[in-house]
């Protein structure tokens, strides 16, 4: 704490702190006022190499989404002491029951698409297969020996990811980043890619496990017209869980972190089912 509190300080701004929002494995969050207007400090601990860059990538990101519909207004931003504040936007986690309310699903899925409505043509956008290559690198010596990560890779790999249409994706639509107020609102653009459209849904379907007909009015309301193909949604549902493991691998072999406090055996428990 005494690390971010320094961080904070070092900003030649005002800044008062209101309250704690929350703290994950990478940063740490706080509702506070900068210059006087109620905003999101978020002050990263120390990251690795690959981090940074998705830092740097989520700055892009933010100044790509300036005049589209999820502009996200950038107050202050200091790459290098790993610090984001961002104006605060009013709203609320919606619950597990209301989200599954039909007209909600299907408003939810008209937000999707407006997100990969947005063009990204000649944009300096990271592709999310880079993304997955550049997590096969850092675990590069693990993977052989290791089921769980040999197993999301070769998952990954049968998506067939090439041959998709690729559009501009959030990439971390769980509970946490999809925000209500009056619409849905989405937070927290740092993972944000071209992707596979399929890749939003899968990680929303996951995070709240939606049955089939939930899944039904998402996409109707994403586009009635449109193609569902029921196989390959499953099978990017099945590689979320494995990219949290991924994901979880990754921050062992470059940080501080070890595998007990990341629960990385009860991780591979949860996805002996898949065995």
């Amino acid at each position: 704490m005494q690390k971010i509190d320094k961080k904070i300080a070092s900003v030649d701004h005002k800044i008062e702190i209101i309250s704690p929002i929350k703290i994950d494995l990478i940063s740490q969050i706080f509702l506070c006022n900068f210059n006087d207007i109620k905003s999101v400090i978020r002050v990263d601990f120390d990251l690795p190499n690959w981090l940074k860059e998705q830092r740097a990538s989520e700055f892009k990101i933010f100044n790509f989404l300036k005049t589209k519909t999820q502009n996200q207004k950038i107050l202050y931003h200091d790459l290098d002491r790993g610090i984001l504040i961002r104006e605060f936007h009013e709203g609320k986690e919606i619950s597990y029951s209301d989200i599954r309310r039909k007209e909600n699903l299907i408003s939810l899925g008209k937000e999707i698409k407006k997100v990969h409505e947005i063009k990204i043509d000649n944009v300096a956008i990271n592709n999310f297969e880079n993304a997955i290559e550049n997590y096969k690198d850092t675990l590069k010596n693990k993977i052989k020996n290791n089921w769980y990560l040999n197993q999301g890779f070769k998952i990954f790999d049968s998506l067939s990811y090439r041959k998709e249409q690729i559009i501009f994706s959030h990439n971390d639509l769980n509970r946490e980043n999809i925000l209500f107020n009056k619409k849905y609102f989405f937070i927290d653009w740092e993972y944000a890619s071209g992707n596979s459209p399929y890749f939003d849904f899968a990680s929303i379907i996951s995070s709240y496990d939606f049955n089939d007909e939930e899944i039904g009015y998402l996409f109707y309301g994403y586009n009635k017209n449109f193609l569902l193909d029921k196989e390959k949604l499953k099978n990017w549902v099945k590689f979320t869980y494995f990219l949290d493991y991924i994901w979880r691998q990754c921050l062992v072999e470059t940080t501080k972190h070890d595998e007990k406090s990341l629960r990385i055996m009860d991780l591979e428990r949860n996805l002996d089912i898949f065995k």
